[in-house]
C-alpha cells in the first residue's frame, strides 16, 4: 500500500508540473503572437517608429509588472522546496553559507532561500537587450511581421550553438535534426517573401537592410537568452527568474528614457503621425503591448528555469507560423511582403513538424 501511494502522489506531482510547464509553453506562444501583432498595428498606423524606441518601452514596463507576480511565485516555489527530500550530505554553498540548513544539514522548515540578485550582472544583461531590442525592432519595422518572425525563429540554432559552448549541453541527434529542419522550413518562408520584393529594387535593398539588421539583433537577443540561461544554472540557490525579469525591466527602462529624451521627443512630429487614428485607440494597443509582454515575460523566464533556452527557442518556430496566417489576413491587401504564399505553406508545416519533432525527442541534456 505504501509504494501505491508514493507511486501515486509521484504520477501527481509529475502531471502537475507537466501541465504547468504546457501553460507556460501555450501561453509563450499566444504572448508573443499578440505582442507582435499589436507592435506591427502600432507601426502602420503611425504611432512609432523602429527608432523611436516606444514599442520597446511599453515591452520593458510589462517586464517591470511580471514584480507583481512575484509573492506568488515564490510561494509555489517554497511549495516545491518543502516536497523535496532533505539532502543526505549537507549542501556546500560558500557564498551563501548554507543558509537554508539546520545545524544538523537538514531543511530549515521555517527559511526559503532565494538566490541574490547580481545587480552588475543585469544590468549588462539589459544593455545586451536593448541593443538586441533596437536591431531587431527597426528590421521589423522594415521587413514587416511575417518576415521578421521568420528572421527571428532563427534564435534557436543560435541559442543551440551558444549553450553548447557557454553550458556544455547537448542534443539528440533527433533534437539536431528538428532544429535545422526547423530553420529549413523557416529559410523556405523567407524566399516567399523576398519574391514579392524582387520586381522593385530600391524596396528590395530596404528590406535587405532590415533583413540584415534583424538578423544582428537576433543573434544578440540569443546572446542575452542563453545569458539569462547561465545566471540560472550556475547560482546556487538560482534568483528567482522573476526578479531577474523585473529588474531587467526596470534598467531597460531607464536606458529606453534617455533614448526617447534625447532623439525621439525632438522629433516628436517627424516620427510620429498617427492621422485620424483614436488616440485612445493607440493607447488602448499600447497597453495591449505591455500587457501581452508582461505574460510573454513571464513565461520566458519560467522555461528558461524549467526547459532550458533551447526548448523555449524551439517555440518561436511555431510562433512564426501563427504570426504569418494572420499577417495574411489583416495586412496582405495593403502590404505585399505580409502574404502567405505556397513556399510559407510549405515551409510553415515543416517548422509544425520539427517543432513536433523536437519536443517528442526530450529535453535537452548536460
Amino acid at each position: 500500500m505504501g509504494v501505491i501511494a508514493t507511486t501515486t502522489a509521484a504520477t501527481e506531482k509529475i502531471s502537475g508540473e507537466t501541465l504547468y510547464t504546457l501553460f507556460h509553453q501555450c501561453s509563450f506562444v499566444l504572448s508573443g503572437v499578440v505582442s507582435t501583432l499589436a507592435c506591427q498595428w502600432i507601426f502602420y498606423h503611425g504611432a512609432a517608429t523602429g527608432d523611436s524606441y516606444l514599442t520597446q518601452l511599453s515591452q520593458y514596463v510589462g517586464s517591470i509588472l511580471v514584480g507583481l507576480l512575484i509573492p506568488s511565485m515564490l510561494k509555489r516555489k517554497t511549495e516545491q522546496y518543502f516536497k523535496l527530500p532533505n539532502p543526505q550530505e549537507p549542501i556546500d554553498l560558500d557564498i551563501f553559507g548554507n543558509a537554508d540548513l539546520d545545524e544538523h544539514g537538514e531543511k530549515d522548515s521555517d527559511l526559503y532561500v532565494e538566490g541574490p540578485i547580481a545587480h552588475a550582472t543585469i544590468i549588462k544583461l539589459s544593455v545586451l537587450d536593448v541593443f538586441a531590442n533596437f536591431c531587431v525592432t527597426l528590421g521589423f519595422a522594415i521587413v514587416g511581421s511575417g518576415m521578421y518572425q521568420v528572421i527571428f525563429s532563427s534564435v534557436v540554432i543560435w541559442c543551440a550553438i551558444l549553450s553548447y559552448f557557454s553550458l556544455g549541453r547537448t542534443l539528440t541527434k533527433l533534437q539536431w535534426l528538428a532544429i535545422f529542419g526547423t530553420s529549413a522550413g523557416l529559410a523556405i518562408c523567407s524566399l516567399g517573401t523576398i519574391g514579392t520584393t524582387s520586381d522593385d529594387p530600391e524596396n528590395a535593398a530596404t528590406l535587405t537592410f532590415g533583413t540584415l539588421l534583424t538578423v544582428a539583433g537576433t543573434f544578440f537577443y540569443s546572446c542575452a537568452y542563453v545569458y539569462g540561461d547561465v545566471i540560472l544554472s550556475k547560482q546556487l540557490p538560482p534568483p528567482l527568474p522573476a526578479r531577474i525579469c523585473s529588474y531587467m525591466g526596470m534598467y531597460s527602462t531607464v536606458m529606453s528614457l534617455v533614448w526617447i529624451s534625447i532623439y525621439t521627443l525632438p522629433r516628436y512630429d517627424q516620427l510620429i503621425d498617427i492621422g485620424v487614428t483614436s488616440k485612445y485607440v493607440v493607447w488602448g494597443m499600447y497597453l495591449l503591448s505591455a500587457l501581452s509582454n508582461t505574460a510573454h515575460s513571464w513565461n520566458y523566464y519560467e522555461l528558461i528555469d524549467r526547459t532550458g533556452s533551447v526548448a523555449t527557442g524551439i517555440l518561436q518556430g511555431l510562433r512564426a507560423v501563427l504570426v504569418y496566417g494572420i499577417s495574411h489576413v489583416w495586412y496582405c491587401s495593403s502590404d505585399s511582403v505580409q502574404c502567405f504564399t505556397t513556399y510559407k505553406g510549405f515551409g510553415s508545416m515543416l517548422v509544425v513538424l520539427c517543432v513536433c519533432l523536437f519536443t517528442a525527442a526530450g529535453r535537452t541534456s548536460k
